[in-house]
């Protein structure tokens, strides 16, 4: 829903959009909110762009469930492409919509790469084991069928918003320690980062925000519910991130999420990963949808200068 912003948000944004005083978990509990799902895919359905080649495929996941993904293909042809795995957020809990198709084509159209959208499970449906297996999966097939899908895989990279840019974390542990495939770099955009949210000073300054502190809470709450047998690759910040590859953590001021991405990065560069950190001056949780405004370009442009670098 709409609200008056109680926060000082760049003047170079669209008014945002909230949950406001919504209260997510008895709408996770009830079944409300799933019901909002079949709302939320009518765009993607919809969705046609003449700008890149936009075809669909399935991947096998680890308990043999087809997972359905997008790929946006440059028009321009090639033997090879660089690739994106492009895992949405979204809260752990909605599926792809239209932002991360939009984004999507831009990406693929400016780099001359092809990115691949996953459509993971859910956590409104399915316990977080699951839905981070799926994200692997993704990259498990990308790089077993690197031929086919026309994948150069020495240029292979993670890229993930909000929840999605802790799926993208996990994976890039995961890619570590279990098959050997390597990755050229990750990019997390206002990552969630870690269940432990309330110890960051940000959860309390911008409580009621864009993407506000009950709303993490529930989202918590809801991925975990079912338990996990991996709990360092669900929640990026317990595990260990010696030997991962370069990393691009962009922070927006204004947002529940800001602190913990900004100890993420420092663990990383603890750690020993090279890491190009980004506070986005003036922006709320998911800014990047208002692709008008000059802020949004600015972010997209310094996203891009990191993706040339480690495609290059």
């Amino acid at each position: 829903m709409l609200f008056k912003p109680k926060y000082p948000y760049s003047k170079e944004l669209k008014r945002p959009m909230t949950f406001g005083n919504v209260d997510m978990q008895k709408a996770i509990d009830s079944g409300s909110m799933l019901k909002s799902i079949d709302f939320m895919t009518k765009p993607v359905k919809k969705f046609r762009t003449d700008e890149v080649r936009l075809t669909q495929g399935a991947y096998p996941s680890f308990d043999g469930e087809k997972i359905p993904y997008y790929v946006f293909t440059p028009k321009a042809e090639r033997e090879k492409y660089p690739a994106m795995l492009y895992y949405h957020g979204g809260g752990f809990m909605f599926p792809i919509q239209k932002p991360m198709m939009e984004n999507s084509v831009i990406y693929a159209k400016e780099l001359g790469m092809k990115v691949f959208l996953p459509d993971v499970r859910i956590s409104l449906k399915h316990p977080c084991d699951t839905i981070v297996e799926d994200c692997y999966g993704m990259l498990k097939y990308v790089f077993e069928h690197a031929e086919e899908l026309q994948v150069e895989t020495n240029r292979v990279f993670v890229y993930g918003d909000s929840a999605g840019g802790s799926l993208a974390a996990s994976v890039t542990q995961l890619c570590r320690d279990r098959d050997g495939y390597k990755l050229c770099g990750q990019l997390l955009c206002y990552p969630v980062c870690d269940c432990e949210s309330e110890k960051y000073a940000s959860v309390e300054e911008y409580k009621d925000a864009v993407w506000n502190k009950n709303a993490n809470k529930a989202m918590w709450h809801t991925f975990l519910r079912n338990g996990t047998n991996m709990p360092e690759y669900v929640v990026p910040m317990k595990n260990h991130l010696e030997g991962l590859p370069k990393a691009y953590v962009e922070r927006a001021e204004m947002d529940i999420l800001r602190d913990e991405a900004h100890v993420y990065a420092e663990k990383l560069r603890a750690a020993g990963v090279e890491v190009t950190e980004n506070l986005i001056s003036g922006a709320y949780h998911g800014y990047d949808a208002d692709l008008k405004s000059p802020l949004v370009k600015r972010g997209f442009a310094a996203r891009m200068e990191f993706m040339r670098e480690i495609l290059s």
